[in-house]
């Protein structure tokens, strides 16, 4: 299974450095995990690259359709406590921005609920290497290749 973290998972919907390989896991990996923040966080980037005019209001209108058709699919971790007070250790642990932490910390959620390892795909290099610090198996999603 993999985690995608927001700047990972956008990458399936918007063609930018690391699309080719999120839409090839997104595809073989089924099923594809993410914390319940995503999707404001989808919506937030969409806004920006629309605002930045890196893409169109026709394009953000089809990625808005897609992205909301594929969300029922993801296994979607809450923000709940657990989550919550996870996340202000990690915060305490490493260098992260909040909502990283609380991405890491719903991806250590899902691993320990799962009992199994989690591939945690992500573009931001010092959440990846606290996922790795965290027993995760990171991804980063610009750099790596594909693999079956």
């Amino acid at each position: 299974m993999t985690y995608f973290d927001t700047s990972a998972l956008i990458k399936y919907f918007v063609m930018e450095k690391g699309s080719d390989l999120a839409q090839r896991l997104v595809q073989a990996h089924s099923p594809t995990a993410t914390a319940s923040i995503t999707y404001a966080e989808i919506y937030s980037g969409l806004n920006r690259r629309k605002r930045e005019g890196y893409i169109s209001a026709n394009q953000y209108a089809r990625v808005g359709r897609q992205f909301e058709e594929h969300w029922l699919s993801y296994i979607r971790i809450e923000l709940i406590q657990e989550v919550l007070a996870l996340a202000k250790v990690l915060l305490e642990r490493y260098p992260l921005r909040a909502l990283d932490a609380i991405h890491l910390a719903s991806a250590i959620s899902l691993q320990k609920g799962i009992q199994e390892p989690l591939q945690f795909a992500a573009a931001d290099s010092r959440l990846l290497d606290a996922a790795s610090a965290e027993r995760l198996s990171p991804l980063n999603i610009e750099t790596a290749k594909f693999k079956k």
